[in-house]
């Protein structure tokens, strides 16, 4: 059975748990009793959201680029490892929803993919380089989401930036409640799935496109070292 099919089935378990040891018709069940179930699936349904985002395998879900432009230039150092994850709140525009970090890892795979379809890098090189990715912003205004996030390449071990860009992309949502003003609500995300993946992705498209900008340079093929 593929992983998101199990992720449904315990999702789906969890939902129905507390209230099948429940008799059908006992209606006389104290109301503290009744208010903990309330919570509890009100608690499992929020995280409904996590689990189908975290379940589902890059290959198939919409998270690849259907298209990777192959770079025209190169940068001589291979790249070690990629990682996407939340600035620290003293950095942070506007933090990272927490219905939304599931969504980290299908990013920072996105990325990857993106980047060696892209070519861009030399895997036979003995320099080595790492890509950090910040999550600056990722915040509702009106019914626009805006997708703000730090790139940046550090030698292996790790040093100064030698490549940093920080790119903005945003995405109109259509399927918002009246006064839904964050994302942290799940139902938002979930009903957004689309809309939140397309602004993900044209960050990655741009950064992947200042990535071949600064490979032109003429530094940019072989990065300063620090």
């Amino acid at each position: 059975m593929p992983l998101s099919g199990l992720c449904v089935i315990d999702l789906t378990r969890a939902l129905a748990g507390p209230f099948s040891r429940l008799d059908v018709g006992d209606n006389r069940a104290p109301a503290a009793k009744w208010g903990r179930l309330v919570r509890m699936s009100c608690a499992s349904a929020g995280l409904s959201f996590a689990f189908l985002c975290a379940c589902s395998p890059v290959p198939e879900t919409e998270f690849a680029l259907a298209i990777v432009t192959s770079a025209t230039a190169r940068i001589d150092a291979a790249l070690a490892a990629v990682t996407v994850e939340p600035a620290s709140r003293d950095r942070a525009v506007y933090p990272l929803p927490r219905s939304l970090t599931p969504l980290l890892p299908l990013w920072q795979a996105a990325l990857q993919d993106a980047v060696t379809r892209q070519g861009i890098f030399r895997p036979e090189a003995s320099r080595r380089l790492s890509l950090v990715v910040k999550v600056l912003e990722f915040s509702l205004s009106g019914n626009i989401l805006s997708v703000f996030a730090r790139y940046q390449l550090f030698d292996v071990p790790a040093g100064n930036p030698v490549f940093s860009a920080d790119i903005m992309s945003n995405a109109g949502l259509s399927g918002l409640a009246t006064g839904v003003t964050s994302l942290d609500d799940p139902t938002a995300a979930t009903q957004n799935r689309t809309q939140v993946i397309r602004a993900i992705q044209d960050n990655i498209t741009q950064f992947l496109d200042r990535l071949e900008a600064f490979a032109r340079q003429p530094r940019g093929a072989a990065p300063p070292r620090p």
